[in-house]
């Protein structure tokens, strides 16, 4: 099914085809049931109508994501799903949209979940989970900056189900009465929980972890205590998931022992523990991980109900298929992805590492000890070429993090339903909070000290789509001759594998392709990027960098082309290969003016310029600069505002002077060639 999904997610079919497959599927299927026909037929039946299945759910899911809202101002109702963000001068928000205006045009979007930003005031402030808005305004489809490197925000909100954007004033929306679901219901309880840990007197990173510990409220959390996570090797303590669940279920198990053999008791106990553990998936936000674990118990309980033994693997297939069903794109989230890949090779390699370091044998201390190891190493091979491919990072101490980190957070969730339950009687709750907060300070500190540890993540190669194929089947083959010790199975795997580190070697460090002057795609405030031949690079603006919005720009293709912190330059500055002059950049021969303020008109003389780079803040006619700096190119910067670039093109097509608008191509790399120079959109790259 999965196999499905994915081909018609690339390939695509028509529904005829869907319906050809279908039947040869379904013919193969009762053929293979006859009594005299081979066993194999059933199989090759059951394979080809579960790819059929998954090729069908994908193709309407694509159907519905298909429409687009209309390209103008209409009036739309919209219905908030999650706790709005108040960050900075927006809040920002997830709503269920649905078009309130009758006159539409052909086609367009009537319905769909989509972002809304509000400008912040006191009735944005004053918005909850559940509350209904009316507002007139124009719905934006996703789409990418175009930046080198960067997230694939696009991607993921077609994966989301998110179809698109709308930014609104104050005086464009208005507050409508509407009624709250369930799930709305459990994230207002979320809400309650997370203040009532802050007037327990949790706050900054200690309120953050235990909010994500515990409820799986992640949107506080810190930039850098999150990296320090993901450099150690703990992130999946971050996100809510089987370890939690599994956890939960293991406090509910002991609270609600059997009482007696009475099978009556044991259906009560079971549909008790299956509800509440529904409520916490509730709470978490119905995420991937968290459904994927809350299925597998649910069905644990059903067999312990009816007396019969589940298949771990079977119950995990199960509860991928109902979530395909429902929605097939969750399978390129790379949640699910993880989530799956982790338990799934969990399940198939820990028990033979058990049975190989004889785990039963030797006490409960090396046990316990030995299954935590176990159950990290088999995740971490599950998972490696879904991290490799998504994040290219590999943290080399998280044996060790998962070995002490895991128990902690077994701790912190038993203690954060004390605290909970002994609400009524404060002295006992301030007591358990106290010794909470102990705890959730000793994880934040042995996390920050593996991550400052030498050589505490490894920096892997980009491999791409077919490369992290390639390491996935490696992977399989090694694990299926060390088990079934097929040595000269091993020997090919790891002669291939020493194959392509000695390519990957010859293929690394090249630094040729990197050289140039890129200029992002940030609307926030102008931003070039120098790199040297030699791997030096510096960032360069029209404003200072404590007020620059840059990183999100700029990080990921520093991460990924493995490159220095880039040297922020505010001032003049000179060096081998670039020199910096009031916003003049000289690179390899090339000259390139930012222009960001009405400063330029008092040069009294011509100075020819290769690039001039027209920035937010810009004053003036094109005619009288074009004069002041005769320019081989003008760069529009995405910091402008839109009413000025439409006038700055309408006057360049005019005199004829070559224009390029950042904001419309995504990011360029300017390049010396010869006596002139070369722009290179970056899209995609």
């Amino acid at each position: 099914m999965m196999l499905g999904v994915a081909v018609s997610w690339y390939v695509g079919f028509s529904m005829p085809q869907l319906l050809s497959l279908a039947a040869v599927a379904l013919f193969v299927l009762l053929f293979g049931m006859w009594r005299s026909a081979p066993k194999w037929l059933y199989g090759i039946g059951t394979l080809l109508f579960m790819f059929a299945a998954g090729a069908f759910v994908e193709s309407k899911q694509r159907e519905e994501m298909r429409p687009q809202w209309a390209s103008d101002k209409h009036i739309y109702e919209a219905q908030l799903l999650e706790t709005p963000d108040h960050r900075g001068t927006t809040t920002k928000v997830l709503a269920s949209v649905v078009a309130a205006d009758s006159v539409l045009p052909d086609g367009a979007r009537k319905s769909g979940e989509a972002y809304l930003y509000f400008t912040r005031s006191v009735d944005a402030d004053a918005l909850a989970v559940g509350d209904v808005v009316c507002f007139d305004g124009e719905i934006i489809p996703p789409s990418n900056a175009g930046n080198p490197a960067e997230f694939d925000n696009e991607g993921y909100c077609y994966v989301k189900g998110i179809t698109g954007s709308a930014f609104l004033r104050d005086e464009g929306w208005t507050r409508v009465n509407g009624r709250k679901t369930i799930s709305m219901r459990a994230l207002e309880l979320r809400s309650r929980v997370v203040e009532l840990y802050s007037r327990c007197g949790f706050k900054d990173e200690n309120l953050a972890l235990l909010s994500a510990l515990t409820v799986g409220e992640k949107r506080d959390f810190p930039r850098e205590l999150k990296e320090n996570y993901a450099v150690a090797g703990a992130s999946h303590v971050l996100a809510l998931s089987g370890l939690h669940l599994g956890i939960f279920y293991l406090i509910l198990v002991t609270l609600l022992p059997l009482c007696g053999g009475k099978h009556m008791f044991v259906m009560l106990r079971e549909v008790v523990i299956v509800a509440l553990l529904w409520v916490f998936a509730a709470i978490a936000g119905f995420t991937p991980s968290v459904v994927r674990s809350a299925t597998l118990f649910t069905l644990m309980s059903i067999g312990r109900c009816l007396q019969q033994e589940s298949s771990p693997v079977s119950s995990l297939s199960f509860a991928a298929i109902v979530m395909l069903l429902f929605s097939p794109h969750v399978l390129f989230d790379v949640s699910f992805q993880l989530s799956f890949a982790a338990v799934f090779s969990i399940l198939l390699l820990a028990p033979h590492m058990q049975r190989l370091l004889r785990v039963d044998e030797h006490g409960a201390v090396y046990g316990y000890v030995a299954n935590l190891l176990i159950l990290s190493v088999a995740a971490q091979v599950g998972t490696l070429p879904f991290v490799w491919y998504h994040f290219g990072e590999l943290p080399l101490y998280s044996l060790l993090t998962n070995l002490l980190v895991v128990p902690l957070a077994f701790v912190v969730i038993l203690l954060a339903l004390m605290m909970l339950v002994t609400s009524f009687w404060q002295p006992m709750q301030q007591l358990v909070a106290s010794a909470l907060a102990f705890i959730v300070d000793a994880m934040n500190g042995i996390i920050e000290s593996v991550a400052s540890l030498p050589g505490a993540s490894w920096v892997l190669p980009p491999i791409g789509l077919f490369g992290a194929v390639g390491v996935a089947v490696l992977l399989v083959l090694f694990c299926y001759s060390l088990v079934n010790r097929r040595w000269w199975l091993s020997g090919l795997v790891a002669g291939c594998s020493l194959v392509l580190c000695v390519v990957n070697l010859q293929t690394d460090g090249d630094t040729s392709d990197q050289s140039g002057i890129i200029v992002y795609n940030n609307n926030k405030n102008p931003l070039l990027h120098i790199v040297g031949d030699d791997g030096d690079n510096w960032l360069v603006s029209t404003v200072p960098q404590l007020d620059a919005e840059y990183e999100y720009s700029s990080s990921p293709y520093i991460k990924r082309e493995g490159l220095d912190e880039p040297v922020w330059v505010d001032s003049c500055f000179s060096s081998s290969c670039f020199e910096h002059d009031e916003g003049l950049v000289t690179y390899g021969g090339l000259k390139v003016r930012m222009v960001a303020d009405d400063l330029w008109r008092e040069n009294l003389y011509s100075v020819p310029t290769d690039v001039v780079i027209l920035c937010r803040g810009f004053l003036g006619k094109i005619q009288e600069l074009v004069e002041a700096y005769p320019p081989g190119c003008i760069l529009l910067d995405a910091s402008l505002y839109k009413h000025s670039r439409e006038r700055i093109l309408r006057e360049c097509a005019a005199l004829g002077v070559d224009a390029v608008d950042i904001s419309k191509t995504g990011a360029v790399k300017i390049v010396p060639q010869g006596d002139g120079f070369e722009i290179i959109p970056l899209r995609g790259k």
